[in-house]
């Protein structure tokens, strides 16, 4: 293992063994440590080859609005514009611990395309303000975005972004004509289930979390199932997964295709999670979807 992945390996155990004895100590404290962990999301810097996009970008700022909890309302929001919409608007919304400007492989060819390319990080991500996010969060910063521009020609999404945008297009009816889901993420259920095997939480723990959550956001995970609610999308939609993806496995973007009426799929080998949103053969189905 390289130093990187030894400091990774390091601190997980290291909460592991943290949340083990915070829970022989006190079930409660442990439960909102877990609550904590599960609602922070992880900060990178911008890589070189996204600066130039972030620094070349006409910035802005939304604030939150909406969200469920008064302490996370008000705060602002980083938005990004590249280009003149000659032909029409896209928006892009990145997945957990990204950031608008991962985009960035797409901006060019949409620019040159006529299009103009919006989009914004989510709270807690990228140049945004907040210490914890969820998919509620996405899904109220894409509505924020969105109402903001009025019609948008496409909606291009990644990973946490597909679930948030499939939940706000269904539950918000924003005026976007076609949406594109890259490696999109479908059950927040399952993610918990993912996260508690990782930090040794035991299925009792993990069900009190998502008890308290649900409660304190005032909706049930299951109305957050991708699926469930691709079913009463009408939009015409493509889906792009990766076979080999370890972080959200294609089954996610399979079932999501399957439940979205007449949904486009389209599946590729060797780009894992996060490098399909850099491939040059991925860019050009994407964009060839959005001029439709």
């Amino acid at each position: 293992m390289n130093s990187t992945n030894v400091r990774k390996f390091i601190a997980l155990n290291s909460l592991r063994t943290g949340l083990g004895l915070a829970a022989r100590l006190s079930r409660p404290l442990a439960l909102a440590w877990a609550e904590r962990l599960f609602l922070t999301p992880p900060r990178h810097d911008w890589p070189a080859a996204e600066q130039g996009w972030r620094d070349r970008a006409e910035q802005g700022v939304l604030h939150t609005a909406g969200l469920p909890q008064p302490e996370w309302d008000g705060k602002p929001m980083r938005t990004y514009r590249w280009g003149e919409a000659r032909r029409g608007k896209v928006a892009v919304l990145h997945g957990w611990g990204g950031r608008a400007t991962q985009f960035h492989a797409f901006v060019a060819p949409l620019v040159a395309a006529g299009y103009q390319v919006i989009g914004i990080d989510a709270p807690a991500h990228g140049a945004s303000a907040g210490r914890q996010a969820s998919v509620l969060h996405f899904a109220h910063a894409l509505e924020r975005l969105l109402r903001n521009e009025g019609h948008v020609d496409a909606l291009i999404a990644h990973s946490l972004g597909g679930p948030a945008a499939i939940y706000a297009l269904a539950t918000a009816r924003l005026d976007v004509d076609r949406v594109a889901l890259i490696a999109p993420a479908i059950d927040v259920a399952a993610y918990a289930r993912q996260v508690a095997r990782l930090l040794g939480l035991d299925d009792g723990l993990r069900d009190a979390m998502q008890l308290r959550m649900e409660t304190r956001f005032g909706i049930q995970w299951r109305e957050l199932h991708g699926a469930a609610r691709a079913a009463q999308l009408r939009q015409p939609a493509l889906i792009v997964h990766d076979r080999g993806d370890r972080e959200v496995p294609s089954a996610a973007g399979v079932a999501i295709a399957e439940a979205w009426p007449g949904a486009q799929l389209q599946l590729t080998d060797g780009l894992g999670h996060n490098r399909i949103l850099r491939d040059a053969a991925v860019v050009e189905r994407v964009i060839e979807f959005v001029r439709g």
